[in-house]
């Protein structure tokens, strides 16, 4: 496994981690505004870690560099797209919501927006710190004339 793949699995498993914690936080919100007096099964936890999974997956999507901005908020849409989809989806599949509630709906895809923004944020703060890293190691290099210390 390549280096690039290596980074590319571990940011996958990162997002799933984080959209699992932060589906997690909101789904206790959810529950508790329009489910108050739900038992909930076993089921549900299932449900919310295959969801998780199937949105983490949206990190393949557009792998390759974005070289403009252009490319990066076209990215961004079809991500947040495919997420609701996948959200929406399978929320109506698992009988969280009832899509024809306008409040349920609105209130699920607050939930989604703010799981993305959370995610998008921590994954980006993560790529911003290895990118000051990478270049400090290239100044030190290239002060060094070429020579590793």
């Amino acid at each position: 496994m390549t280096e690039n793949q290596q980074r590319k699995m571990i940011e996958f498993f990162l997002t799933f981690c984080i959209t699992t914690t932060g589906t997690v936080f909101v789904c206790a919100i959810y529950v508790g505004v329009f489910w108050r007096d739900a038992l909930l099964k076993h089921d549900i936890l299932w449900q919310i870690l295959l969801l998780c999974f199937v949105c983490s997956l949206c990190n393949f999507i557009h792998p390759y560099l974005e070289t403009s901005r252009k490319r990066v908020v076209l990215n961004i849409g079809i991500r947040y797209l495919y997420i609701n989809l996948v959200v929406l989806g399978g929320g109506h599949m698992f009988q969280w919501l009832d899509i024809k509630n306008v409040f349920m709906l609105a209130v699920m895809m607050l939930e989604i927006l703010a799981v993305f923004i959370v995610v998008s944020a921590v994954i980006w703060r993560l790529h911003k710190r290895d990118s000051e890293r990478l270049n400090q190691r290239l100044q030190e290099y290239q002060q060094t004339g070429g020579k590793t210390l």
